[in-house]
């Protein structure tokens, strides 16, 4: 299966009315406790690192991220505590503005089980594969190990393979790992999807290995997300 048909999700046909910004942010409510549920039971991360845009969806869709990543790791934190311990910093979230040195942000990242990228929301798209793109980079330059996560914005308007088709080193980089997940959405199934990504001799392809149900609430608002605003 291709990327473009497994994310064809992003191009269903909106109806009705658009998303209120209140809205917006309940879509990605669902979608970040969607995640941090694939990073912890799919990808088995216990320490994460985010790199998000500093738009306010995108900062509601890391933050929900978050709070279902570290519910799931509190207990090793307290138990950590109760030893006279110091827990392990488990989470780093950086958030990009145009100031912000990809290079530094990766530095934060480097011992993390994982790092999602989560651009989107109301920064342009040149900007947001702009920020991709160096991330990549620099993942690449420190040859990360660890896993990569796509949020579906990401996946869905392929940034990654345009980054790999402008950097060789990028695209050298990513043919080795297997190890790159990103989130997909079946509306005609109502189902969400994780999708294992391979980028290789300048294709990528996603294969299925996590669905779970959703609901209609979410999948109302999903549907609605991309009628532009009055």
């Amino acid at each position: 299966m291709t990327a473009s048909a497994s994310f064809a999700a992003e191009t269903t046909a909106p109806t009705a009315a658009p998303l209120t910004l209140g809205e917006q942010f309940i879509v990605r409510a669902y979608a970040g406790q969607l995640e941090g549920m694939a990073i912890t039971n799919v990808i088995k991360a216990k320490t994460l690192g985010i790199a998000v845009n500093n738009s306010t969806i995108c900062v509601a869709l890391a933050g929900a991220m978050a709070g279902e990543f570290v519910g799931h790791n509190k207990a090793e934190g307290l138990d950590a505590g109760k030893k006279g311990e110091t827990p392990v910093r488990r989470l780093d979230i950086v958030a990009y503005t145009p100031d912000t040195d990809p290079a530094v942000a990766v530095k934060s990242f480097k011992d993390k089980d994982a790092v999602a990228l989560l651009f989107g929301g109301q920064v342009t798209d040149e900007n947001n594969a702009a920020a991709v793109r160096l991330t990549l980079a620099e993942l690449a330059k420190d040859n990360y190990t660890g896993a990569i996560f796509l949020h579906l914005t990401v996946a869905a308007k392929k940034w990654v393979d345009q980054a790999a088709a402008a950097d060789s080193t990028i695209a050298d980089y990513l043919a080795k790992k297997d190890n790159v997940y990103a989130l997909a959405v079946d509306v005609e199934k109502k189902q969400g999807h994780v999708k294992q990504m391979t980028y290789k001799d300048g294709k990528s392809e996603a294969k299925s290995v996590f669905e779970t149900p959703l609901n209609d609430g979410f999948l109302a608002l999903f549907k609605r997300r991309l009628i532009p605003a009055q």
